[in-house]
């Protein structure tokens, strides 16, 4: 009599013991430990370069403008925020692809940012960031005289 085996049904015990091993193994002290970010979510975004300032561009939908915060710091500019469920708490969800709750992005960019010149839009959940680039400081030249 031979034992016929179930090749899902092993595929499946082997993914739901991988699951366990990864939930163990990457805590959330774990995660700050090794560098990878925290669980929760993070907008996507854009970022690209003109002659003169660096944009970005950044989905926050079901976000108003006071919901979100931004920091900027030599090369890097980080926004943070959250989103909240709004409306009744529903006894049961049959499905939920949208994260909620706080995030942060930090962006570090090729060079430092003009931080009293940055402008901010949002509009129709899209918040688009103008980062002026700092200006080089000034240069002097010197004349060096011979001494006799």
């Amino acid at each position: 009599m031979t034992l016929r085996s179930d090749p899902l049904k092993e595929l499946l015990e082997l993914q739901d013991r991988m699951n366990r091993l990864f939930e163990a193994s990457l805590t959330r002290e774990r995660l700050d430990e090794i560098g990878l970010p925290a669980p929760g979510w993070s907008p996507a975004a854009d970022v690209y370069e003109t002659a003169d300032s660096f944009l970005i561009e950044v989905e926050l939908a079901g976000l108003d403008k006071d919901d979100v915060e931004l920091h900027v710091q030599g090369d890097e500019l980080t926004v943070r925020g959250q989103r909240e469920m709004k409306g009744a708490r529903p006894d049961c969800f049959h499905r939920m692809e949208r994260r909620h709750g706080p995030f942060s992005r930090t962006f570090a960019l090729p060079a430092e940012v003009d931080g009293d010149h940055v402008t901010a839009e949002f509009r129709d959940g899209l918040l688009r960031l103008d980062l002026p680039k700092a200006r080089p400081r000034g240069s002097w030249r010197v004349r060096v005289e011979r001494s006799d």
